[in-house]
């Protein structure tokens, strides 16, 4: 069986970002004012927020989906990725790029949900016995490289389309379920 090449964290970024946009403030997101993906009200003390504000402060309002091209803060939006996903849940050690990228995906997109949905997605159907911490540790990487990549990659994309289809019930989300069934649909096996 061929592995796929491991992606580099810049690659991963790169199939990430595309889907994050830049500036939004969208009613019933419960990330409340968000850039390229970083939400205020789950990452408060993210030091690029301080360069937003000052825009808004010289310029005003911000338009959604503006770009602030500023170095610094994207600088600061690339290191927020790599630190807080990335580094966090351990992508680098996932020997299958295709597997790479769709588990780096569904950390971005849903945080612990998603890590812990990885767990659950093998525990129930590769025989693993994981504890469901939303940690990506020794023990989930060594079933996640032992299995059939092609196999794993087919049951989380099918374990995210269910997780969406299931928070969109609640609250405000389903305003976002076509978003996020493009985004998973988006994302393809390859050898």
């Amino acid at each position: 069986m061929k592995l796929m090449q491991k992606k580099t964290f810049d690659e991963l970024f790169d199939g990430v970002i595309k889907h994050e946009g830049y500036y939004a403030n969208v009613t019933g997101d419960r990330g409340g004012e968000t850039y390229m993906g970083v939400a205020r009200n789950l990452h408060p003390n993210w030091d690029g927020w301080e360069y937003i504000d000052a825009y808004k402060e010289t310029y005003g309002k911000i338009k959604r989906n503006f770009k602030i091209d500023i170095p610094e803060l994207n600088q600061l939006v690339k290191d927020f990725y790599k630190h807080t996903f990335y580094d966090h849940y351990q992508i680098g050690s996932i020997k299958n790029g295709s597997l790479q990228e769709i588990i780096f995906d569904w950390c971005v997109n849903s945080g612990h949900w998603g890590s812990r949905g990885v767990q659950r997605t093998l525990n129930q159907f590769f025989n693993a016995e994981l504890k469901m911490d939303g940690i990506i540790g020794k023990q989930t990487l060594k079933i996640i490289n032992g299995c059939n990549p092609r196999e794993l990659f087919e049951a989380i994309k099918a374990a995210r389309i269910r997780y969406y289809y299931t928070i969109a019930k609640k609250g405000q989300n389903y305003r976002f379920l076509k978003g996020w069934l493009r985004r998973i649909g988006s994302i393809n096996y390859r050898n």
